[in-house]
């Protein structure tokens, strides 16, 4: 599943580098007099796929925003319940996300649905990262939520712990 996550974060970051290309030619073809038709619908399409796509990676590598306010303050035993109950959360929402966006992206094939713009392509391409992404984070969700009722951490407080690690180690140098 790792390499699966890794594979997601990787797609994520080739379409936030498709989205810097597609500016960057809108600006030079602008010094040039040339227009770059649906460049601003693309560069949509990209922002979409690379923020839909980081979603599982970023929760396996602790790069979600977390407020911990609550549960810093917490006995260990409770703040184990509460991180159950978190994950578990989690995936009910995500798997909530994920059923509804399918089925979107179902009947935008079924009918046919073009995008709106100079380059017409099938709507269900766009979409396609946003079910991915979403489908990606809602196994995440469920490998933390297996993880957390075998009695172990999820994976993002494993690696919270490995960057504190490593922050102190660099201190240290």
């Amino acid at each position: 599943m790792d390499r699966l996550f890794t594979v997601c974060g990787a797609l994520a970051a080739f379409f936030l580098a498709g989205i810097c290309v597609l500016v960057l030619a809108q600006v030079v073809g602008r010094l040039m007099g040339i227009a770059v038709p649906s460049a601003d619908e693309f560069a949509g399409y990209c922002l979409s796929a690379s923020s839909f796509l980081a979603l599982g990676y970023a929760l396996r590598n602790n790069s979600h925003i977390r407020v911990t306010l609550i549960l810093d303050r917490l006995p260990a035993n409770r703040r184990r319940i509460v991180e159950a109950a978190c994950v578990l959360g989690g995936l009910v929402l995500s798997l909530f996300i994920t059923f509804y966006t399918g089925e979107m992206v179902y009947y935008s094939l079924a009918f046919g649905d073009l995008t709106q713009g100079l380059v017409p392509i099938p709507l269900w391409v766009p979409q396609s990262g946003m079910m991915i992404g979403v489908t990606v984070l809602t196994l995440a969700f469920l490998c933390d939520g297996i993880r957390v009722l075998r009695g172990l951490e999820p994976t993002y407080l494993v690696a919270a712990r490995a960057d504190r690690q490593a922050n102190i180690n660099q201190e240290m140098i």
